[in-house]
């Protein structure tokens, strides 16, 4: 009986750690939020109007419906939390007590590549449903009182939906929900987005009128988000939300049984990051690229980048005045934005300036960041 307690011991602990895990990095990528590309200043202020994207964290997507509200996303210091030094947080700023806009909605979202996930869950095989996996999410969050918030995924490929309710707390808590397989329902295996993890954090009545969609069934707004209160994140200008720790496992587990949040090197999640962003200038007078005149007023620029992205990227910039500066024949000159790209496939694009450049066919030279605000990301997202 000692052997088989030392045993189950040691099975337990090497669960604990992961070590017993199909796959061997993480699913998530960033999900200590350690890496923050998209981030200017790490705070951006008078979020909330529309749709936001990607705007602090990467691979962290804030997706809205814009109604009154507004909130300040921010790249913040953890000190409380053993194991955790950044986490995303979230202040309201402008109050939508009522969310008279029915069909605003607030969600964040992490969108994993199909490729990663679609043959660990083995939700194709409809003749033998016990080989199908359950997925558990778990996260970190806390907040400045008690909300009914609703998490869940949803089969991107397939356009369905699961969902659960979650209290929070004043406090760090670790929330952990296990969801069943979606049988017959298997992610396609590419380059998309196969599934979506969305935690809905203030919602209108088009997204609350009907009954949460506690298990899978097609995407229907009404069946979204609780209509248990309080569940609006806007409803005062007192809240604020911290979120960090985000892990997607294979399998069913709970709080005393999910693995450890497996810590990645940095150097390699900066790696894993960039086959969806790579930041090229964040401020002035760094590197983005050499140059070459392809005419007096048409410079094209190979950015330095870092690695294969996940399809052909797209660019991401600013356009203050004088962003971008490019040196040749020791004199420089000033333009305010990238006009086009070129030549694009998954190891990069180049970039074309047309437009305020004045130069000479012929001469080649650096591209910089010309200006505190420059911000030039090339973009693979999902």
């Amino acid at each position: 009986m000692t052997a088989a307690r030392n045993l189950a011991r040691v099975v337990g602990t090497l669960s604990k750690q992961g070590l017993d895990k199909v796959n061997v990095n993480p699913i998530v990528i960033n999900g200590d939020l350690g890496i923050s590309q998209w981030g200017q200043n790490n705070t951006l202020t008078g979020l909330g109007d529309g749709d936001e994207g990607y705007v602090i964290h990467d691979r962290i997507r804030h997706t809205l419906d814009a109604g009154a509200g507004r909130y300040t996303a921010a790249d913040t210091a953890v000190t409380d939390l053993p194991g955790f030094n950044t986490c995303l947080h979230l202040d309201c700023t402008t109050a939508e007590a009522s969310l008279g806009t029915s069909g605003s909605i607030f969600n964040i979202d992490y969108r994993v590549e199909a490729f990663d996930i679609a043959n660990l869950l083995n939700w194709s095989d409809t003749s033998n449903d016990t080989s199908a996996k359950y997925i558990t999410v778990s996260f970190y969050m806390k907040t400045n009182k008690a909300f009914k918030f609703t998490t869940g995924f949803i089969n991107s490929d397939h356009n369905r939906t699961i969902r659960k309710e979650f209290t929070t707390s004043t406090d760090w808590t670790r929330h952990v929900l296990t969801f069943p397989p979606d049988i017959g329902n298997s992610p396609n295996s590419d380059f998309g987005e196969g599934l979506r993890w969305r935690t809905t954090i203030s919602a209108g009545s088009d997204f609350t009128s009907g009954t949460l969609a506690t298990d899978w069934e097609a995407n229907t707004n009404a069946n979204m988000h609780t209509s248990n209160t309080p569940n609006n994140f806007f409803d005062h200008t007192d809240n604020d939300i911290k979120m960090t720790g985000l892990q997607i496992e294979i399998g069913q587990y709970d709080s005393d049984t999910i693995p450890d949040f497996q810590k990645t090197d940095i150097a390699i999640e900066r790696r894993r990051c960039d086959r969806y962003c790579q930041l090229l200038a964040y401020g002035q007078d760094q590197t983005i690229g050499n140059i070459s005149s392809y005419s007096n007023s048409d410079i094209r620029v190979d950015p330095c980048y870092y690695g294969s992205f996940r399809n052909t990227p797209t660019i991401v910039q600013g356009s203050a005045t004088n962003d971008l500066r490019f040196d040749r024949d020791n004199s420089f000159d000033q333009f305010d934005s990238f006009s086009g790209v070129q030549f694009g496939h998954k190891q990069g694009i180049g970039l074309v300036g047309t437009t305020g450049v004045s130069s000479a066919q012929g001469k080649y030279g650096q591209m910089y960041g010309g200006a505190s605000t420059t911000r030039v990301l090339v973009s693979a997202e999902l």
